[in-house]
């Protein structure tokens, strides 16, 4: 339910007052049975509580009008006697210490309930509460048949929202939202191309679309913030239709199902600075999974299923190897060395996975990440291009410039990653890097 201002600031209002008069936050364990703030609001203006609560995450999200938690204050404790001796009681001190932390983590609480991702899927987009883990595909077949192949295309460093400029990148390479429509436009229906008319053998058994990160380029930096053609809302919108858009293409050319995986980046977050603890909640990379997933749900599509592992890792079984889908960010190795460029830097990552992995007993025959914006493969595994292509930032490092890509590869049960092309998505009239050598 979509509130005007005035109506939601009459809510939010409605809400201090309680917290004000002494009642509870929600989430907050009562000391007696007693209605909380926003039960209170509710009957105080005549609506139901559920619907009431509802609509906080809507209020939140349109308006950045949220309830002031700070204003309810736990219950004062009771006066001590004085003490006969002029130096405190240290056990008395404890234990007004204690109670103070417990009431400030019970704020704290009452506060991460209020944004929890539980409360956003159900309650703005109408998800289950946990999304599945991402399913395997056992690539089992029938006695005498062929074996069939798993299609994965990884799509990372979209960057929906910047701005790279013809002219100050010398006319190599430009970047804004109409380009990127057109290239990712490009990824699908090559995609279709490789997997239909230059496709041979059995058709496809599962197709996995694995959103890597970095989908919305976010304002973590100033010069984004001042350059970008599209704020980070309007960007998931935005990106949220043309992924649908290649979705449905891919349902309409292959008869298999559709798996789609989504990581969140770092570029995504919402935070200014990056935060280990709810990464994927806290990111936009994970609002345009939800959204994409929210269309298809209320569609009734059988074909296509998602998933978003909250961990930011993604371990899948394909065709009986083990699949490490990450980001990159967080591989616990950055930075370039040299002429080598990020080559030794993303295997040495990959290996601090696997090795990672390996400690408890988990197996991964191959990493996938993106990140760095390298279209690159190593002994373990792949680091995916980027859709932009070079930027400002990596001609000014003098960064080897990469022109738009993304890999498709497909994984067979008997000898692992059977076919792995790049699709180049530029055209010649982004930038000369798209041009060739053709004279």
């Amino acid at each position: 339910m979509r509130l005007d201002r005035k109506e939601a600031r009459r809510r939010i209002t409605a809400v201090n007052k309680a917290l004000r008069d002494g009642h509870r936050p929600p989430g907050v364990e009562p000391s007696r049975k007693e209605p909380n703030a926003v039960t209170v609001a509710a009957e105080r203006l005549g609506v139901s509580r559920q619907s009431f609560a509802q609509v906080l995450p809507s209020i939140a999200r349109h308006y950045g009008l949220t309830p002031n938690w700070d204003l309810w204050k736990p219950e004062e404790l009771p006066p001590l006697p004085k003490a006969p001796e002029p130096a405190a009681d240290p056990l008395v001190v404890r234990q007004l210490r204690d109670r103070l932390a417990q009431a400030e983590t019970l704020r704290a609480q009452a506060e991460r309930e209020a944004i929890s991702g539980a409360a956003l899927r159900e309650g703005v987009f109408k998800l289950a509460a946990t999304p599945p883990t991402p399913p395997d595909w056992a690539g089992d077949k029938a006695p005498g048949a062929k074996h069939r192949e798993a299609i994965v295309l990884p799509i990372s460093d979209v960057h929906m929202g910047e701005v790279i400029d013809l002219e100050q990148m010398g006319g190599r390479n430009s970047y804004n939202r109409a380009i990127a429509a057109r290239r990712l436009e490009r990824l699908f229906q090559s995609v279709v191309k490789l997997g239909t008319s230059h496709w041979h053998g059995p058709p496809p058994a599962v197709i996995y679309v694995v959103l890597l990160g970095d989908l919305i380029t976010g304002e973590i930096h100033d010069e984004l913030a001042k350059t970008n053609d599209l704020l980070s809302i309007p960007a998931v919108r935005e990106l949220s239709g043309l992924l649908i858009s290649g979705l449905d293409l891919l349902l309409q050319k292959f008869a298999c199902e559709i798996r789609v995986v989504s990581l969140p980046g770092n570029h995504g977050r919402t935070t200014r600075k990056p935060e280990a603890k709810g990464a994927a909640i806290n990111s936009y990379d994970t609002l345009v999974a939800w959204s994409v997933e929210s269309w298809y749900r209320a569609k009734g599509a059988k074909r296509i299923s998602f998933s978003a592992p909250a961990s930011g890792d993604a371990l899948i079984n394909i065709a009986g190897w083990r699949v490490l889908f990450t980001h990159g960010n967080n591989i616990g190795s950055r930075g370039g060395m040299g002429f080598i460029g990020p080559a030794a830097t993303i295997a040495r990552g990959m290996q601090r996975v696997i090795q990672d992995y390996a400690a408890v007993g988990e197996i991964v025959d191959y990493v996938v990440t993106g990140h760095f914006h390298t279209p690159i493969e190593l002994e373990q595994g792949f680091c995916n291009g980027s859709v932009p292509g070079p930027s400002e930032y990596s001609m000014q490092g003098r960064m080897r410039s990469h022109p738009a890509s993304q890999w498709f590869l497909t994984f067979h049960p008997e000898i692992g990653v059977a076919r792995r092309w790049k699709i180049y998505l530029g055209a010649p009239d982004e930038g000369s890097i798209y041009k060739g050598r053709a004279v």
